[in-house]
């Protein structure tokens, strides 16, 4: 009778060449930690300039459409006298590009309570100049200049109130902003690319409105 003991299998080893995984195997295979997939979460940063200089190409075609409009309608020059706010509010906005910029420089700089500051300071300085327009309106109503006028009122509201409506626009990007610095979760990258392409919008807002103040105002 065989009397032979029974031995353990022998446990399988590793085959050469990695067919067993480790225990961190996942994270060499890309895509195992957060930083790893927050690339593929989350549109590339230069997508951001790129959305505002789409923007900003339409807006200009579509105050271009009203320009020529206007110049074409406009059987004759409309005498009106320019409300004394009009001429603060343009000084507003003008600040508001300076305001920014120094934003960026902090930024660039580092000096991270100096940028919110300014960023706080340009959505302070762009709710200004929107009160500022509806004073002008209200300066404008109460000299006879009414929208249903003429041909040069009409234009003269609807493209102001077209101009505000997209600067609104620019201060809900400067709060999401401030919001996302503030919060601290934003990469460096991520962050100067917004600021960067804010920046622009602002400045395009700031030129346009200068272009339609000499345009509704001083064109004859």
């Amino acid at each position: 009778m065989a009397t032979g003991t029974l031995t353990p299998s022998k446990a399988k080893a590793p085959r050469a060449g990695g067919g067993g995984r480790g225990p961190d195997d996942s994270s060499r295979r890309g895509g195992g930690g957060d930083d790893g997939r927050e690339p593929e979460r989350r549109p590339p940063p230069e997508g951001y300039g790129l959305g505002v200089w789409l923007a900003i190409v339409s807006i200009t075609m579509m105050f271009l459409a009203f320009t020529s409009a206007y110049i074409v309608n406009r059987a004759k020059s409309f005498p009106i006298i320019v409300p004394p706010i009009l001429w603060v509010s343009t000084a507003v906005i003008l600040g508001c590009s300076l305001a920014i910029e120094l934003a960026r420089r902090a930024l660039r700089r580092r000096f991270e309570s100096k940028f919110l500051r300014w960023m706080w300071g340009t959505l302070g300085l762009g709710l200004v100049f929107l009160a500022a327009q509806v004073m002008a309106w209200r300066q404008l109503t109460a000299s006879g200049f009414y929208i249903d006028t003429n041909q040069h009122s009409f234009y003269a509201y609807t493209l102001t109130a077209l101009h505000g409506l997209h600067l609104i626009g620019g201060l809900l990007a400067l709060a999401y902003v401030i919001w996302r610095v503030w919060r601290g979760n934003w990469t460096a990258l991520r962050r100067r690319v917004s600021v960067d392409a804010t920046a622009v919008y602002w400045h395009f807002l700031d030129g346009l409105w200068i272009y339609l103040f000499v345009l509704l105002f001083f064109w004859r």
